[in-house]
């Protein structure tokens, strides 16, 4: 069965099947125009015309955004929906705003967790602007929020809490924050609950998760030991009770041996229909992650694990490796299952599966396009039968409309550009296609955006955060000894942005005569230690991602007498081996490592300067006594 070109009421659907087929596809693109026009060898992102092609003529469900500028994600969003016949779903991780250069971006979500009674209302402004921010570029379903506490390993760095209540009360909150966007501005956002089973979680569930070793038989693998009994009220609390607020559930690549030893819970066929479906009532998208992932190749080819995740019972599969030949082998499967004959039942797809998957894609687009509702309508009549009031969670609310993209263009008019048929440019709908393209509508996206990215509600929310994420310090006194250093470790390379002259962990210090020592692991360990013998006195800042040298530590403990405080800019486990090992009286944790947490870690130490919060310079001036 070939991938275009089947007659488009094939199995009685206005869709032909593979048209069903190919929007179960998300394929990852980059917004770099240099990437666009000439990928790089061995890129995971389609050329242009590669992507026009996936796009017009094989009609994929969406495209899930992972890099380039907001302006040119702009150009690139509007572009790709003009090319499409069905509208696409544009997908965009979201755990920290957007990643886009140009987006707001925020610090370490785990801080809102320590935010107390402020915790919820900060999570709701956070969802509120990085939907908005979202909306204003094209990007109508995000991947976020993390519904998986807080681990060693895995999605530590985006995480909401540590333990599970905290985290479903934060995710509620950024999803609230989301529809608050969808009510303001009549854009619907898809929110995604990520990612399910979880990989990396706290010692108290005695490392339940690991990284599996390979055999002579199973390749290495991802893994989760923790008795699927015990997960349910503990860790996947979360996501049970996600379940009538998101949109979608992100599914990862775990295995969990007391199910199967070898595959997958995505690859298992039925277990995510039976879980999530039949045992929690989730009727929203259920979402294989990416299938480009190393490991898996040594499972099965690519079309075998597409059809696997759809058996399982995935509605969209991200980032097939080779999207045509995944299609063509969805497509045998379900000729194979259709004949039910001269194939293995395992290799086999029921049609009226995949209608049911393309009903939920079309119904999603329909809650955050409402202005192609009535248009999905005339092409998926399921749509215009169900009674989406009766059914429960996202799927079933209210869609948002905007009556303004509706206006002189009946349903009749608009449906070929649904079903893929030629426009004649003396139509009217051939006229508004011919402006669409232009500069204007582009510079009035780009338009929009700047002003919300000037929105005053934005710095606050960041220092929130910020605030939330540092724990520990203890004031220092002052004036201190002449000769004091500011010895900051970084890990290299370490961006301008985070550390710089201007910087509020060099130049607060600096302004109490406590001078900087910048060193990294190419300092020369002998210029290192001849700097700090004279000090009478020392603060410690460490930039961290990597384990500390050994003969750091041999340092630090050498210096631990002078050292009056050690702030830690960065991994948290890091940090509390560090702090078990050493035992220093005075130290700091800052989850993040940006101005906002490093004017709030100077809060602590120095609580009689006037900082001043949410502006790009902190002002210090010593208060009159």
């Amino acid at each position: 069965m070939s991938v275009s070109g089947s007659p488009p009421h094939e199995f009685g659907q206005p869709l032909s099947l593979a048209r069903q087929v190919a929007q179960l596809l998300v394929v990852p693109v980059s917004a770099q125009l240099g990437s666009l026009h000439t990928p790089a060898e061995g890129s995971p992102y389609p050329s242009r015309d590669g992507l026009k092609k996936l796009i017009q003529e094989v009609g994929i469900g969406g495209v899930w955004l992972r890099d380039g500028h907001v302006a040119e994600a702009i150009l690139l969003v509007e572009q790709l929906q003009d090319w499409a016949s069905l509208p696409l779903l544009v997908a965009v991780d979201a755990g920290r705003g957007l990643p886009l250069p140009g987006a707001t971006v925020f610090p370490h979500p785990l801080g809102l967790s320590r935010l107390a009674t402020e915790a919820a209302s900060w999570a709701e402004q956070w969802g509120r602007i990085t939907s908005r921010e979202a909306a204003a570029i094209g990007i109508n379903w995000l991947l976020n929020p993390v519904a998986a506490p807080r681990g060693q390993t895995g999605l530590e760095s985006l995480a909401l809490a540590e333990d599970p209540a905290t985290v479903l009360s934060l995710a509620r909150a950024f999803v609230g924050g989301c529809e608050q966007t969808a009510i303001d501005t009549g854009s619907g956002i898809l929110t995604t609950a990520c990612s399910f089973p979880g990989l990396g979680w706290p010692d108290w569930l005695q490392e339940g998760s690991r990284f599996a070793t390979a055999t002579p038989n199973i390749p290495w693998r991802p893994q989760l030991t923790t008795p699927v009994a015990q997960l349910q009220d503990t860790l996947w609390l979360p996501f049970r009770h996600l379940v009538d607020h998101v949109g979608a559930i992100l599914v990862s690549h775990v295995v969990l041996p007391e199910w199967d030893e070898r595959w997958p819970i995505t690859l298992l066929p039925g277990r995510l229909t039976q879980l999530l479906r039949q045992e929690w009532g989730f009727t929203g998208l259920i979402v294989v992650d990416a299938l480009d992932q190393g490991f898996l190749a040594e499972l099965a080819d690519p079309a075998t694990l597409a059809v696997r995740a759809l058996q399982a019972g995935a509605d969209l599969i991200l980032a097939p490796p080779d999207p045509i030949q995944v299609m063509q082998g969805i497509l045998d499967a379900l000729q194979a299952g259709s004949q039910a004959q001269g194939y293995r039942a395992q290799a086999s797809l029921n049609p009226a599966q995949i209608a049911q998957s393309v009903t939920r894609i079309l119904r999603a687009k329909q809650r955050t396009m409402g202005g192609v509702s009535s248009l999905l309508k005339e092409v998926w009549p399921a749509l215009a039968e169900t009674d989406f009031t009766t059914v429960f969670g996202w799927m079933g609310a209210t869609e948002w409309t905007d009556p303004g993209l509706h206006r002189g263009f009946p349903a009749e008019q608009l449906k070929p550009v649904l079903l893929g048929d030629p426009i004649t440019k003396d139509s009217a709908l051939g006229k508004l296609f011919s402006v669409r393209p232009g500069l204007p509508s582009r510079l009035q996206g780009a338009e929009r955006l700047a002003s919300l990215l000037a929105e005053p509600d934005i710095a606050p929310c960041q220092a929130a955060m910020a605030r939330g994420g540092v724990e520990g310090g203890q004031p220092l006194s002052l004036p201190v000894e002449p000769g004091w250093l500011n010895w900051i470790w970084q890990d290299p390379p370490l961006g301008s942005s985070e550390l710089s002259l201007e910087s509020p962990a060099l130049r607060i210090p600096s302004a109490l005569r406590i001078p900087p020592l910048c060193s990294d692991a190419l300092t020369p360990l002998p210029l290192l230690e001849a700097a700090l013998a004279n000090a009478p006195g020392l603060m410690v800042q460490f930039f961290l991602q990597d384990p500390l040298p050994n003969y750091l530590l041999n340092v630090l403990q050498q210096q631990r007498e002078r050292i009056a405080v050690v702030v830690f800019y960065g991994s948290l486990p890091l940090y509390r081996r560090l702090r078990e090992q050493f035992h220093w009286a005075n130290a700091v944790h800052s989850l993040n490592r940006d101005p906002f947490a490093q004017k709030e870690v100077m809060r602590r130490l120095f609580p009689h300067l006037d900082i001043a919060e949410g502006s790009r310079e902190a002002r210090q001036t010593i208060k009159k006594k």
